[in-house]
């Protein structure tokens, strides 16, 4: 082991003396002119003096410029945008060709090597001449490599961010807005040292494309009957900076009638035309009252991955989001009955717990002021007491005999006292009856329902007619809003 070493030592001090020169030697053509690079080799001079005759120092000098031509000819810096994966390839690269030159070992850097020096004293002090040959194809493998590595995630970042700028100075404020979400996107997943500034100045950007975009209503029914289409689209145009917006995705809430009698809320999306404009016509409604339908800014899709950022970042996304939720419109429209214009007649019989008629007839009442109330023609027949005897069909035909002429429609039913129960001083009432409305021509049966009501008093007549009129208004509002 000692032999080796000492043989090193000697191998290291002939190359030194051989390379040494007095002012009287001729200076080798290659320490003026290095050779040209060519597909083989690519070559580095580098330079060192030192004033005290240190030779030591003038070669540190000299090896450090071939260190630093070779990373000047890589053409990457590191800055704040560096990522931490292309920081340390950069590093490590780095660390490799110091050690290629000082330590004289291509152990670390392939296709580079010390090939010539030379030392020239002079009374002024020493300098230090080394030439270096790095391989052609490997150096500049090593250069797309890192430069790959310094473009890959800063570009996910800035090649969205600059697309997004650019579409916004065209006033294509949809498009940059999805940009920016994209930019921002990339950089919440980045290890780029300023990663966080990135994701919030692009949401930002994000935030104010948005807001430049607007959502007009431009025509839509306000009224219509129950059961019966729309007589035209509900249409809004969606503008950016006051130009329509082609291909940008609106979505429209609405509500349903199911089968069950129950309001649901559907929704569906469309793209707005080359006009801007973006039109639906929802179904039939099946109910009476007010309701209204709804178009707004769907970028779902896109904002959807921002939910997934750190609890940090997510404040900026609340922000984004109460802008694209601000993008909206609604359309308010009255669903209306014809039942209102039919002339209607109502017998209602109100009977006791064995099913002996009372001699009052509260839940007729009841039924009579609501339909009143909502603008129905409606009248009130005297009770046939023959009702209870004969069936349903025998009593439309009673009706039409005799009021056919005068009323199209024929609400009737009874209803009867179910349960009776004295608490102290108080008694409560349950009261249950059974009501259709038919037409009186066809027969045909509009609505059919059995309902209860319950009332508490003091005065038992009294709380029993609350009962049935409490009944009777049930039941007239479900016939104002069901009945076609």
């Amino acid at each position: 082991m000692k032999k080796g070493l000492l043989m090193l030592i000697i191998l290291a001090a002939v190359f030194y003396s051989s390379c040494s020169t007095t002012p009287e030697q001729q200076r080798p053509e290659w320490t003026v002119s290095p050779p040209a690079d060519n597909a083989e080799y690519t070559y580095f001079l580098g330079i060192g003096s030192a004033s005290s005759g240190d030779e030591g120092a003038a070669s540190a000098e000299a090896e450090s410029l071939i260190i630093s031509d070779i990373t000047k000819y890589l053409g990457v810096r590191v800055t704040s945008d560096t990522t931490t994966t292309a920081r340390d390839a950069y590093g490590k690269f780095e660390s490799g060709i110091e050690s290629a030159v000082r330590e004289k070992s291509s152990a670390r850097i392939s296709g580079l090597r010390l090939i010539e020096r030379w030392v020239e004293q002079v009374e002024s002090g020493v300098t230090v001449y080394i030439l270096a040959e790095y391989d052609t194809a490997e150096l500049k493998a090593e250069k797309i490599r890192l430069t790959e590595l310094f473009k890959e995630k800063q570009e996910a970042v800035s090649v969205p961010e600059k697309e997004g700028d650019s579409l916004a100075l065209e006033k294509q404020h949809y498009r940059a807005s999805v940009a920016y979400i994209n930019a921002a996107l990339a950089a919440s997943s980045s290890d780029l040292e300023n990663a966080d500034l990135k994701f919030e100045r692009n949401i930002t950007k994000a935030r104010e494309s948005i807001e430049k975009l607007s959502v007009e209503a431009v025509s839509g029914p306000v009224s219509t009957y129950v059961g019966e289409g729309f007589n035209q689209d509900f249409i809004v145009r969606i503008l950016s900076d006051g130009n329509p917006v082609e291909g940008l995705p609106v979505t429209i809430n609405y509500k349903e009638l199911l089968e069950n009698g129950r309001k649901t809320v559907r929704t569906q999306t469309v793209l707005t035309g080359v006009d801007g404009l973006a039109s639906m016509r929802p179904p039939a409604p099946g109910w009476v009252g007010s309701e209204k339908i709804t178009f707004f800014l769907d970028l779902r899709a896109v904002i959807e991955p921002l939910e997934e950022v750190s609890f940090k970042l997510l404040q900026y996304v609340d922000g984004l989001e109460q802008a694209v939720n601000a993008k909206r419109v609604s359309f308010s429209f009255d669903v209306m009955s014809r039942a209102v214009e039919i002339p209607t007649c109502i017998m209602v019989m109100d009977v006791d717990r064995s099913g002996n008629p009372l001699n009052k007839t509260d839940t007729a009442s009841g039924l009579l002021s609501e339909l009143s109330e909502a603008g129905f023609d409606v009248f009130l027949l005297p009770v046939d007491y023959r009702m209870t005897a004969v069936s349903d069909i025998e009593l439309i035909e009673l009706v039409r005999s005799q009021y056919g002429n005068i009323y199209d429609r024929f609400i009737f039913g009874t209803a009867e006292i179910s349960s009776f129960e004295e608490s102290g001083t108080s008694v409560i009432v349950k009261v249950t009856g059974k009501i259709k409305a038919v037409e009186l021509d066809s027969g045909r049966i509009l609505f059919s329902g059995s309902e209860q009501k319950r009332a508490r008093g003091g005065n038992n007549a009294a709380t029993i007619s609350a009962a049935f009129t409490s009944l009777g208004k049930m039941y007239g509002e479900k016939l104002v809003t069901d009945l076609p």
